[in-house]
């Protein structure tokens, strides 16, 4: 599946490049009339900013984006155990005994791998409503990624915290609502399998947010990381590497990429 990110405001660096990950499943519509399953343009083109001030505009308008069948296929998870998901990972999950996840049933987990590095965990629970959430949540101090976003695409707040919602909705009816916010050095998804804008089911979304606890880290001493630099299109700008290395400057390249990857073989 890959972290997701919409195109605006997003950048997740690698530890050795900047990498950008426009999130396929934030692939909306452009307006209601000419709904696309496509990413968009890009933030560097011409009509970006107009894609997204339709799209703000719509969102005003109606609480929601809508969008077709398509977008909302990313959000279809194949369940596995989840022991079988949680043995290999990185890095422990959020404990969710003290939650009011512990009231719901199960549905399984699914762990992912960031070079190699299992850092990434969904699980998946039935409300006794019947709506279905997903928790995804992504330690990178364990495979050494980092992320940033625009605080204007964080308007929402889980204790304390900046938080984006998005609401999306198919004229099938289908939707999907979902939450999204860093803890520190993990990012978080929570999506309920509804549209909440204008429902009661919005603040039930937020509280399950809120009630998560604080999240123990792979690597809980990483090592500082050099600030992203963001361009004029908003994505991030990699600094420009010198034709001929000299051997100091080649020693302090490797332990630069190393010191992104302090937590390369940590394992519960």
């Amino acid at each position: 599946m890959g972290i997701r990110n919409r195109w605006q405001g997003w950048a997740l660096a690698g530890s050795a490049t900047l990498l950008l990950l426009a999130l396929a499943w934030y692939g909306w519509a452009q307006t209601v009339a000419s709904r696309s399953c496509a990413l968009g343009p890009p933030p560097d083109a011409p009509e970006f900013a107009q894609a997204q001030a339709r799209e703000a505009a719509e969102v005003r308008a109606n609480g929601f984006l809508r969008v077709c069948d398509a977008n909302l296929e990313r959000f279809d998870l194949s369940w596995r155990s989840t022991a079988g998901a949680v043995r290999n990972l990185a890095s422990a999950p959020v404990e969710l005994s003290g939650t009011p996840f512990a009231q719901f049933h199960s549905v399984g987990a699914r762990a992912e791998a960031v070079s190699d590095i299992n850092s990434r965990l969904y699980r998946g629970f039935r409300m006794p409503e019947g709506h279905t959430v997903t928790l995804f949540e992504h330690d990178m101090s364990a495979d050494g990624s980092r992320a940033t976003r625009a605080a204007s695409d964080e308007p929402e707040r889980i204790n304390g915290r900046p938080a984006r919602l998005v609401v999306l909705q198919a004229d099938s009816g289908r939707a999907v609502s979902q939450l999204s916010w860093f803890e520190g050095r993990r990012y978080y998804e929570l999506w309920i399998d509804a549209n909440v804008a204008h429902h009661p089911l919005r603040a039930s979304l937020f509280a399950l947010a809120g009630a998560l606890p604080a999240a123990t880290p792979a690597c809980p001493n990483e090592a500082a990381q050099p600030p992203m630099h963001i361009g004029p299109d908003g994505l991030p700008v990699e600094p420009a590497m010198p034709e001929v290395l000299t051997q100091e400057q080649m020693k302090a390249f490797l332990d630069a990429k190393d010191g992104a990857r302090p937590c390369r073989t940590a394992s519960l």
